[in-house]
This record gives structure tokens, C-alpha cells and sequence, in this order.
């Protein structure tokens, strides 16, 4: 009897440690999207080509277009830095399902590399042209997965040309403007200012790594004042977009919003300049601005 219980008892032991690594990869697969960031992503792809004056359809195949490249690119992110992101405070921060072993390095490479190759097919399928931003986003990628760009003022640029290149290559689609130029531009800046942003933010993870960042690089002053710099420049062009005359009044006072806000996020940041404050301003920059200039695009677009 008491045998028989033992076995009981080892048996749903094993099926509780079944389930919990089941339940474990499960949830490291959704990691692994990046959702986050995708959607954002995606966003941009899909505005860049109502604002070039694709049809709907297209528009939405191109938003779907950048989330397949942006889920790619993400989590081959995560396998990339798997080694940096599996102890400290950048293993409680980053949530890197591979560095926690939730996820196998192969699959890793291989969840991203489908991603990718599905957005290069649908990308020559719906739209041939947007094949050339495509293939610098996919090199960029590529570059930062295998630690080209590790300078902090290169990282800067690879950032904020991707954030730039995912709104050309959904402009592609359709016939790219003035507008389309200046709204790279301006997401171009406002990406690299963010990525400051950013390192000020992870500082205290980043401190302990080889990873070399605007902070430690150039100090918190000098950061302060290349991200400030960088958003105002961002702000600014937010509001050429509009002397176009490609947008209606609807996206100035949209913009107008937008740029009072941002000026407002940024004299807090200069002010304090703290982690703690720069991780607010963070989720402020990129989810609040990034989604209010977003709907002022798709809002207020003549025609």
C-alpha cells in the first residue's frame, strides 16, 4: 500500500512538472512577440501607406507586413542578447523567454526566421517597391543581432532609422509625399532622442554590462541634452508636416497637442533626470505621443 502511494504520488509529481513546463513554454512563446512593440510597429507601416494614399486594403496588408518584420526583428533580439539579459537586473527587466530558458535558442532563430521570410513574401507580393526599405530594416536587423552596432551613437541611428524605414516602406506602397519625408524625419528624431531616453532609464542594468550607452558613454548631462535636442527637432517637424498642406485642421490641433505634451515630458526629463522618471517618460513618449501623432495621420490626411 504504502508502495503504491509513493508511485501516486511520484506520478502526479511528473505531471505537474509537465504541465508547469508546458504552461512555461507557452507563455515564452507570447514573449517572444513583443506585443508591446510590434503593434506599434506595425502602426507606422500601415500609416506610412494611408498617408502615401494606398487604398485601405493595402494599408492594412502593410500594417500586417510590418508586425510579421517588427515580430522577426524583436525576437531575434531576444536571442541575440540571451547571454546579457540571463542574470542581474536585466533578466528581471528584459523578460527574455530565451535567456530563461522558457524558449530553445533554435526555435528562437527559427520563430524569427519564418517571420522574416513571411514578410519578405507578402512584401514582394502586395508591394515590390517596399522590397528596398525592407531589405535595410532586414540588414539593420541582421547588424544588431550580431553586434555591429554596439557604439551608443550607433545604436541611436539603428533605432531611429528603423522607427524611420518601417513608415517608408509602408509609403511605398502608395505615392510617397513631402509629408512622407518629413514624417521619417521626425520619427528618425524621435527614436533617437527615445533611445537616450531609454538609457537613462536602464542605467542600473546597464551599468554591470559590456553594453555601452549614452550614460556611460558621454555621462547623464550630455544624454540629457542630446535626447531634449532630439525631441524638439522631432516636435518641430511634427508641425512642418502640417505647412505641407497635405493635412487638414484636424491634425494641427491634434499636433498642437502633441507638441505642448512633448515639451512638457521633456522639461520634466531635463529637470529630473532620473531612471525612475525616465521610465515614466518612456511609456509617456512612446505609447501616449507616439499614439496621439498616430491618430493625428490617420485623422487628418486631405483627401
Amino acid at each position: 500500500m504504502k508502495s503504491a502511494t509513493s508511485t501516486d504520488r511520484y506520478r502526479n509529481q511528473s505531471i505537474l512538472s509537465v504541465e508547469a513546463s508546458i504552461k512555461k513554454r507557452i507563455i515564452g512563446f507570447f514573449k517572444l512577440f513583443r506585443i508591446n512593440r510590434t503593434i506599434m510597429v506595425a502602426a507606422l507601416a500601415g500609416i506610412g501607406a494611408h498617408v502615401a494614399g494606398a487604398p485601405c486594403k493595402r494599408s492594412l496588408s502593410m500594417t500586417l507586413i510590418g508586425f510579421l518584420l517588427a515580430t522577426g526583428g524583436f525576437s531575434m533580439d531576444f536571442v541575440a542578447d540571451r547571454h546579457l539579459d540571463c542574470t542581474g537586473p536585466r533578466a528581471r527587466i528584459r523578460l527574455n523567454p530565451v535567456a530563461a530558458g522558457e524558449i530553445p535558442v533554435v526555435f528562437g532563430w527559427t520563430f524569427s526566421s519564418v517571420f522574416l521570410l513571411g514578410s519578405l513574401l507578402l512584401t514582394a507580393w502586395i508591394s515590390p517597391p517596399s522590397l528596398i526599405p525592407w531589405a535595410v530594416i532586414a540588414a539593420v536587423i541582421l547588424g544588431l543581432a550580431f553586434q555591429c552596432f554596439e557604439t551608443a551613437i550607433m545604436r541611436c541611428v539603428t533605432l531611429g532609422l528603423l522607427q524611420a524605414l518601417y513608415l517608408v516602406m509602408g509609403a511605398m506602397a502608395g505615392s510617397p509625399t513631402r509629408s512622407v519625408c518629413l514624417l521619417a524625419a521626425m520619427f528618425f528624431f524621435a527614436m533617437f532622442g527615445g533611445r537616450a531616453v531609454t538609457d537613462i532609464r536602464d542605467f542600473l542594468q546597464d551599468k554591470n554590462t559590456p553594453v555601452e550607452t549614452f550614460t556611460k558613454k558621454y555621462g547623464l548631462r550630455r544624454t540629457v541634452i542630446f535626447a531634449c535636442s532630439c525631441l524638439a527637432v522631432s516636435f518641430a517637424l511634427s508641425f512642418a508636416v502640417y505647412l505641407t498642406g497635405e493635412y487638414t485642421a484636424v491634425y494641427l490641433y491634434i499636433d498642437l497637442v502633441y507638441i505642448a505634451s512633448g515639451v512638457v515630458f521633456t522639461v520634466i526629463l531635463a529637470l529630473h533626470p532620473t531612471p525612475k522618471v525616465a521610465q515614466h517618460l518612456t511609456y509617456a513618449f512612446m505609447m501616449g505621443l507616439g499614439s496621439l501623432i498616430c491618430i493625428a495621420l490617420l485623422l487628418g490626411k486631405t483627401g
